[in-house]
């Protein structure tokens, strides 16, 4: 009996180290909701603060922090778009965009193509530029405002920094490659072995407990 009693107990600890290892597998997880998953990939819009001072805006620090930005376990780029699609998508991940002209940085520069991403080198396949665009080879950017939401232009005056003036770049579109590809956290198996060891000590019981009755 003693030792069906120490049986019982270090199943019933297995099963509960399982339970506490995913939980804490999952709090480890940065909580955060904002990257939203279209396709393969994940994508954020990411407003500054204070985008007009020094180079808080700059296209280069933005491309910066869109690297250092990690989404279930996959580094982010300032974001490339191939597509009407993703074009669509981008800008409706801005939930408030605020009056008249107003812009985010994406990952290219014109007349160049793509500066960033797997398409690094690349050519635009795809382009939504807003008319007489591009006109000043400068960075791309996509008009994210209630004026010509959706269009993309190319900054003018000091290129890769924005001016409240004539490129207004509020923020930045950050791109997360392949997140669906990222394998499931390690603790996963072992919460199952846990679920399934629990399963089968409480079918045990029920049937001692059936026995018990017969006799």
């Amino acid at each position: 009996m003693r030792q069906h009693r120490y049986i019982r107990s270090a199943k019933l600890w297995l099963a509960a180290t399982a339970l506490a290892a995913i939980v804490q597998a999952i709090s480890s997880v940065p909580a955060t909701a904002a990257p939203v998953i279209f396709g393969s990939n994940a994508y954020e819009f990411i407003l500054v603060t204070d985008p007009f001072t020094g180079n808080n805006n700059s296209w280069t620090n933005a491309e910066a922090a869109a690297q250092a930005s990690v989404f279930l376990g996959a580094n982010g780029h300032l974001a490339t778009v191939t597509s009407q699609q993703e074009n669509d998508f981008l800008i409706g991940l801005v939930s408030s965009p605020g009056a008249g002209f107003l812009g985010a940085w994406m990952g290219g520069k014109a007349p160049e193509g793509w500066l960033t991403g797997p398409e690094n080198g690349n050519a635009f396949t795809y382009t939504n530029w807003n008319p007489i665009e591009p006109n000043n080879s400068g960075y791309l950017y996509m008009a994210i405002g209630t004026t010509a939401p959706g269009k993309w232009f190319d900054d003018s005056g000091v290129q890769g920094v924005p001016d409240p003036n004539a490129d207004p770049v509020v923020g930045y579109f950050v791109e997360y490659e392949n997140v669906s590809l990222v394998p499931v956290p390690a603790a996963l198996p072992l919460f199952a072995s846990g679920i399934g060891l629990l399963g089968w000590f409480g079918a045990r019981k029920r049937k001692a407990a059936e026995a018990g009755r017969d006799d």
